[in-house]
C-alpha cells in the first residue's frame, strides 16, 4: 500500500529516491507524475525520460525506459502474470532512447512490448495486444510485438502478437498489423487491415537525432467567414419559443409509456 501511494505523488526527486527504497532503479534526471502501478516487480527510468500522470501500469515484470523515453498520458497497460510463472520476462515493457508511448492507448502486455529507439505509438487509442488463443491446443499464448526504430504506429492502429513494424516505418491509423504484416522486414508504409506495405517512406523523420520540436499550423484557425451562420435559416424566436412549448405540452398530455415486458406470459 505504501508503495501505491508513493506512485501516486507528484514528481519530484523525494518520489525517486522513495521508489529506489522500494528497488526500483529510477534516475534522479527522471520525471514519474501521478500514476497508478499495482503489481509491477521493476521499473528501470533512465535519465531524461518521463512517464506523464494518469496511467495505469498492473502486473507486469518489468518496464525499462532507456535515456529521454516518454509514456505520455491515460494509458492502460497490463499484463496477466500467470504468463511469468512460465517465463519469468513475460510482462515486458522496453522503451528504447528517445522513444515515446502517446496518449490515450491500451496495451496488453502479458508478452512482451518493444518500442525501438525514436520510435513511436500513437497518436492516440492504439491497440498493442501480445496474446491469442490456440484453438488448435485449447491454450492461450503470448508473444512479442515490436516497433522499430525511428517507425511510428498511427492513431487507433491494432498491433497484434508477434507483429513486427519495421524499422523507418510507419503503421497507417485505423490499420491492423499481424504477424504476416511485417515478415520481409521492408521498411515503409503499411497500411489496410490486415496491413501490407504500401510504398517507401521517405524525409526527415526517419533518421532524425532528435524530437519534432517544430510546430507548423498548416491551415486558417479560427472561425472563418463561410463558417458563421447566414440567416438565411433563421426563424424568429417567438417561433422557436412556441415550438418548444408545444412539445411541453405534448409531453405533459402524454407521458411515456413504461417499456413493455418482453417476459413470456404463463
Amino acid at each position: 500500500m505504501l508503495q501505491i501511494l508513493c506512485w501516486l505523488l507528484p514528481a519530484s526527486g523525494l518520489k525517486n529516491r522513495l521508489l529506489r527504497a522500494f528497488g526500483h532503479d529510477i534516475s534522479d534526471k527522471a520525471k514519474i507524475n501521478i500514476v497508478l502501478v499495482l503489481g509491477v516487480a521493476r521499473f528501470e527510468v533512465g535519465p531524461g525520460s518521463a512517464i506523464n500522470s494518469f496511467n495505469v501500469f498492473k502486473g507486469m515484470s518489468t518496464v525499462r525506459l532507456e535515456d529521454h523515453a516518454v509514456i505520455g498520458s491515460w494509458n492502460w497497460i497490463s499484463a496477466d502474470r500467470t504468463f511469468q510463472t512460465v517465463d519469468p520476462q513475460a510482462g515486458t515493457l522496453f522503451l528504447g532512447y528517445c522513444a515515446k508511448i502517446g496518449n490515450r492507448n491500451y496495451i496488453d502486455n502479458s508478452g512482451t512490448v518493444v518500442v525501438r529507439e525514436y520510435g513511436g505509438v500513437g497518436g492516440n487509442r492504439c491497440l498493442i495486444q501480445t496474446h491469442e488463443p490456440d484453438f488448435a491446443n485449447c491454450r492461450q499464448t503470448v508473444g512479442r510485438v515490436t516497433v522499430g526504430h525511428h517507425s511510428l504506429v498511427g492513431s487507433c492502429a491494432v498491433m497484434l502478437k508477434g507483429a513486427h513494424l519495421p524499422d523507418q516505418s510507419l503503421l497507417a491509423a485505423n490499420s491492423t498489423m499481424t504477424k504476416q504484416s511485417g515478415l520481409g522486414e521492408k521498411p515503409g508504409l503499411y497500411a489496410g487491415s490486415p496491413a501490407v506495405w504500401k510504398r517507401p517512406t521517405s524525409g526527415e523523420y526517419f533518421d532524425r537525432v532528435g524530437r519534432m520540436t517544430e510546430r507548423s499550423v498548416d491551415a486558417p484557425m479560427g472561425v472563418l467567414n463561410e463558417d458563421r451562420s447566414s440567416g438565411e435559416y433563421q426563424i424568429p424566436d417567438d417561433v422557436i419559443v412556441n415550438q418548444l412549448y408545444s412539445m411541453t405540452d405534448a409531453w405533459a398530455r402524454h407521458p411515456a409509456a413504461p417499456p413493455k415486458s418482453t417476459r413470456a406470459h404463463r
